[in-house]
């Protein structure tokens, strides 16, 4: 896991929406940000993330906020009044992309990044 920082905050000039689950991504899957979309510019972006995960090797799930997650994201509302998202690990954030690090002050869902089997392995 990398620990990355957000470079895209809420109301940025460009109008762009903040990129912490872009950021998010690229931490729990050891990626560079610029490897990863900026989902929350679609409408369809939990679609999206689940084929970027599919592309990886990763089966993407969304999951009910006490749900046991290994490795992923948990999202929430943050401080600043908005959802966010962060790095989610053994059942506790592992790591907050936005510059202040003070998390959500609550888990609303989870996402859950796991493995996925080849083809060739997998259980007909």
């Amino acid at each position: 896991m990398r620990e990355l920082t957000q470079t895209i905050l809420l109301n940025d000039p460009s109008g762009l929406p903040g990129n912490c689950l872009q950021t998010a991504v690229a931490c729990v899957l050891d990626l560079d940000l610029e490897d990863v979309p900026h989902f929350a510019v679609y409408k369809d972006w939990a679609l999206r993330l689940q084929m970027f995960g599919r592309e990886r090797g990763y089966r993407v799930r969304y999951m009910p906020p006490r749900a046991a997650v290994g490795l992923g994201l948990a999202f929430g509302p943050s401080l600043r009044g908005t959802t966010h998202a962060v790095v989610w690990a053994g059942g506790r954030m592992a790591w907050d992309p936005h510059p202040s690090r003070i998390g959500l002050s609550a888990v609303t869902e989870l996402v859950a990044f796991e493995l996925a089997l080849p083809a060739s392995t997998a259980t007909p």
